[in-house]
Parts: structure tokens; C-alpha cells; sequence
């Protein structure tokens, strides 16, 4: 088994002879558009100046943005849900969701949107459980 490709065997040549005759067209012209007083200037691989269009900005990400937070500031205590009286298990995996999702910051709104719950129920479950929201709309 070969490991690289050897380009000995190959049955097209890498330099035709219309190719050297085009490869001289253009150095003649590029002579040419030079002599009369012309520029030019190489870009590289980034054709355009344009800025990135999608940039994953590390300090907003919940992965990496516990790197970029100030040292004096303490971690808040994760706090299991308390289990309410006559609540369900899923009750107790709603609350969890809720907790976790308002601790990253989300509306009632926005929980209940993602988990396909009502705004009505998230706010109820959120009382019960004494989840406080950083964003309320």
C-alpha cells in the first residue's frame, strides 16, 4: 500500500503544452498592464474585509464563562428542590428544569417556550419551589 501518491504514473501530465502557452499569455500581459503603470496588489487566502460572520464569543458561553468570571465572586451554592407536598415526580423534573434554566439567566417566557410548558405553569412551579428569575419577560 502506497502512502503517498506517486505522480510519476499518472496518465495526464501536470504541464501541458497549452497550459506553458497559456502561463506565458498571462506573463506577457502582466508584463505588459506593469510597464504601463500599473499595481498590483496580492490579497492572500482573505478576499474579502469583511468581518466573520458567526463568532462563538467564549465569555457568553455557559461551557466556557466560568474562565472568564472575576475571581472574587463565589460560585452560588447549587440547592437541590425541596420536594412540596403532594407534588409528582414530574413536578420535581419540571422544577428542575426550571431551576437550572433560570439560573442561566432565561425568562418564564422563554422556560416554558423550550420545556413545551405554559407560562402559567412554569410561574406556579417556580412559587412553589421558590425559583427566583433574573429576567421576568
Amino acid at each position: 500500500m502506497q502512502r503517498y501518491h506517486d505522480t510519476r504514473s499518472d496518465p495526464l501530465p501536470i504541464h501541458s503544452p497549452q497550459l506553458n502557452v497559456e502561463r506565458a499569455n498571462l506573463e506577457r500581459l502582466t508584463a505588459e498592464f506593469l510597464m504601463r503603470g500599473g499595481e498590483i496588489h496580492e490579497v492572500g487566502h482573505q478576499m474579502s474585509s469583511a468581518p466573520a460572520t458567526f463568532t462563538i464569543n467564549p465569555e457568553r458561553s455557559p461551557v466556557y464563562a466560568h474562565l472568564f468570571a472575576p475571581a472574587s465572586m463565589a460560585t452560588p451554592e447549587v440547592v437541590a428542590p425541596a420536594r412540596v407536598e403532594g407534588s409528582s415526580p414530574d413536578t420535581d423534573k419540571h422544577a428542575a428544569l426550571i431551576m437550572a434554566d433560570a439560573a442561566m439567566g432565561n425568562s418564564p417566557k422563554w422556560i416554558a417556550r423550550k420545556h413545551h410548558m405554559s407560562e402559567k405553569y412554569v410561574r406556579q412551579v417556580a412559587r412553589d419551589y421558590h425559583i427566583t428569575f433574573h429576567h421576568q419577560r
